[in-house]
């Protein structure tokens, strides 16, 4: 499967996010490459449990940053973070059942995490970076 590598249009300009994006996508790519060398249906829990706390703990830092500078499209971004991290549950669950191979929530999570920041990333970088430059 093919890996998503940061590139300067992904950049939203305010570093710190930048950055958490960054290990985001490493996070991401190391989810492939476990199932490249691994050939199972499933992932291990582990790695997936891995990526959902460093989501959660990224998705917080973006969340009081629009907190605090009173984005107007806060609950719309914070829809998407809650949707994101319910369907990787439910890919995992479906899994563990048998129901869902891991290849789809791998392709889930590459097109959601290019959507994600060029969409509502972008739009919330647009409007932090007047505060946070």
């Amino acid at each position: 499967m093919a890996r998503l590598m940061w590139t300067d249009s992904f950049a939203l300009g305010i570093t710190s996010i930048d950055e958490q994006h960054k290990r985001f996508l490493d996070a991401l790519n190391e989810l492939l490459d476990a199932q490249d060398a691994s050939g199972q249906a499933c992932l291990a829990s582990t790695l997936i449990d891995r990526l959902k706390a460093y989501a959660a703990e990224h998705f917080h830092v973006e969340e009081g940053y629009m907190q605090a500078f009173a984005y107007p499209g806060y609950e719309e971004h914070l829809m998407e973070h809650e949707h994101f991290l319910d369907t990787v549950r439910h890919f995992e669950d479906a899994c563990a059942n048998g129901g869902v191979e891991s290849a789809k929530l791998l392709d889930y999570l590459l097109n959601w995490m290019a959507q994600h920041l060029t969409g509502v990333d972008r739009q919330m970088g647009r409007y932090l970076e007047e505060y946070l430059r």
